[in-house]
């Protein structure tokens, strides 16, 4: 199965739910497949939570469902650790297994989910629970198209130095309240994993060509207001450069591991180049789902009064 994913050609030998199928390519970027994974003998360089860096392969290990091994940019090889199905495995090689491919390649990966308004792309970032495809969802049923969920692989080295993010096909990713909350019941899929009550919603104006990269116009950061605040509709307002700068910088996807494979200092000149061209807002609101719409409408005007 051929994927295109984050912009690469992705050959798999598992089924990647969500993921934007595209024609057999002679000289896919990555390969994906199952298998098992030999102990490394050598010493790791860093090693983190359930995961170790060993040079150009990264290893990760979900207790009781999978071990990745991650290297050199170009391979994901997944062993399962038990009887789980490719649908429990998926979602690790789709978000940390790609963030290490992104980081091996040294690309700008932002823990988002990205929509198109009128040919120009939205990236919506924010901690997981933030309700960045929840969010995305809304936009599109306003009239924007889905680029992307979770991971924006974003690109500053164009010829005319505008910020790109490519499309890569993956549904929205909903809980069931957010579902029922926005009618999307006939577009519901699977469940992300057997377990969970989130599942994948096909978007009501998907991309329709993998290799069309979108400019990218706005970007926003999702904040939650604290309990001590009233709640109340949403705001937003547009950043200043150095606090633009250095908010960004917290919505890498897995920053500690971009760090620790030495993506610092090219990610600094990556959201310098980015700053340099997409203005920055910040969307406050309140948890729940009452304020959805209004969310939605306050981030099309800031598209609309950022030009």
């Amino acid at each position: 199965m051929y994927y295109s994913i984050c912009g690469l050609s992705v050959a798999a030998t598992l089924n990647l739910p969500g993921g934007l199928a595209v024609p057999p390519v002679p000289d896919p970027d990555v390969s994906v497949s199952i298998g098992e994974i030999p102990d490394d003998p050598n010493t790791p360089d860093y090693v983190g939570t359930a995961w170790r860096l060993v040079g150009r392969r990264f290893y990760l290990e979900v207790p009781g469902v999978v071990r990745l091994m991650v290297h050199d940019g170009r391979e994901i090889v997944a062993q399962p650790l038990s009887a789980v199905t490719e649908t429990d495995i998926a979602p690790f090689i789709l978000s940390t297994g790609f963030a290490a491919i992104l980081h091996q390649r040294r690309l700008l990966a932002l823990h988002a989910a990205t929509v198109a308004w009128k040919g120009q792309a939205i990236t919506l970032c924010g901690p997981t629970g933030a309700g960045k495809s929840t969010l995305s969802a809304a936009l599109c049923q306003a009239g924007a198209d889905f680029v992307g969920d979770d991971i924006a692989a974003i690109r500053t080295d164009g010829p005319d130095g505008t910020p790109v993010v490519w499309p890569d096909g993956r549904q929205h990713r909903l809980w069931a309240d957010a579902i029922e909350h926005l009618t999307l019941a006939e577009r519901q899929g699977a469940p992300i994993r057997s377990h969970m009550r989130k599942f994948h919603v096909a978007p009501s104006s998907p991309v329709e060509r993998a290799g069309d990269a979108c400019p990218l116009a706005a970007v926003i950061l999702l904040r939650t207001r604290e309990n001590t605040l009233p709640p109340g509709p949403p705001g937003i307002e547009r950043l200043a450069l150095a606090d633009a700068a250095s908010l960004l910088r917290r919505e890498v996807y897995r920053p500690s591991l971009a760090r620790c494979m030495g993506h610092d200092p090219l990610l600094f000149l990556q959201i310098a180049a980015l700053l340099d061209r997409v203005p920055v807002f910040r969307l406050e609101r309140t948890r729940g789902l009452e304020h959805l719409d209004a969310s939605a409408t306050l981030v099309l005007d800031a598209m609309t009064r950022a030009g």
